[in-house]
């Protein structure tokens, strides 16, 4: 009969595989979860940055201004930027990329 995870034992995984950048083997081992699964949970686990933004120069920006492209789109960003907002616009244009 398989093991039945709990989604405590998933997130567990995730999270300590995310912050310690140890390889997946490692910690499921280490955590007492199949290997197998281990990998299916981190390839099915939501990412919490774009997989496709980068930072660009932008040539005639002034110091405080740089621009994040994501796909075809560039986005200006300037002092005072809203943080939480920026990472709404960057997540929705890398879903629309995929």
């Amino acid at each position: 009969m398989r093991k039945q995870y709990t989604v405590e034992d998933r997130g567990r995984l995730i999270a300590e595989v995310r912050a310690t950048g140890e390889p997946v083997k490692k910690v499921a081992e280490r955590l007492g979860i199949s290997v197998s699964s281990a990998y299916l949970w981190m390839k099915d686990a939501p990412t919490s940055a774009p997989r496709f933004a980068k930072l660009v120069r932008l040539p005639s920006a002034a110091p405080a201004e740089f621009a994040v492209q994501v796909g075809a789109a560039t986005i200006r960003v300037a002092t005072g930027f809203d943080a939480e907002l920026l990472r709404s616009v960057v997540a929705a244009l890398d879903n629309d990329s995929r």
